[in-house]
């Protein structure tokens, strides 16, 4: 059976992602408290979907995100392929090997989390159970210096191709 969004902030977000926007899955420690040590930015739309501890899973959302989204890639914490192989697997399953990429979690991640369209937080109490989709389309995907803003992007004039 095909899985569906059925949240409905969930769906709308989703069904606006353009490509290269960015979607941050978290699990149920995201630091969405005003007084956590990495507040999340005021801007960033915070989805909480936490119904009881481990519920949903973070594996859930993500499969239900990437199969009823049009999402290009994750990029997780580093940490992530130790603590939780079997999510870091997951991924790679669905994305691919090239389109997995590890940044460092402190502050690196939470940088990333604030740029993003919305944080998704789900019950899951994994350990690294986090990571940012990239909205886009299989084909055309996104340098991910562009989006850890280490290179500006730019376009060749086509004089020049």
């Amino acid at each position: 059976m095909k899985r569906r969004i059925l949240n409905e902030r969930l769906a709308a977000v989703v069904a606006t992602l353009r490509h290269g926007e960015l979607l941050y899955v978290g699990d149920s420690g995201g630091g969405t408290h005003k007084n956590a040590l990495y507040r999340m930015d005021p801007d960033v739309e915070y989805i909480d979907l936490e119904a009881v501890t481990g519920s949903p899973s973070f594996e859930d959302v993500v499969r239900t995100l990437a199969e009823a989204g049009d999402f290009e890639a994750a990029i997780v914490a580093e940490d992530m392929e130790d603590a939780s192989p079997e999510y870091y697997k997951m991924l790679v399953e669905l994305f691919g090997e090239e389109h997995v990429h590890k940044i460092n979690f402190a502050p690196e991640s939470y940088q990333l989390r604030d740029r993003c369209k919305a944080m998704v937080q789900t019950g899951d109490m994994g350990v690294h159970a986090n990571a940012v989709l990239v909205a886009g389309y299989p084909g055309g995907a996104i340098d991910i210096d562009i989006l850890l803003g280490k290179k500006k992007y730019t376009t060749v004039p086509k004089s020049e191709r």
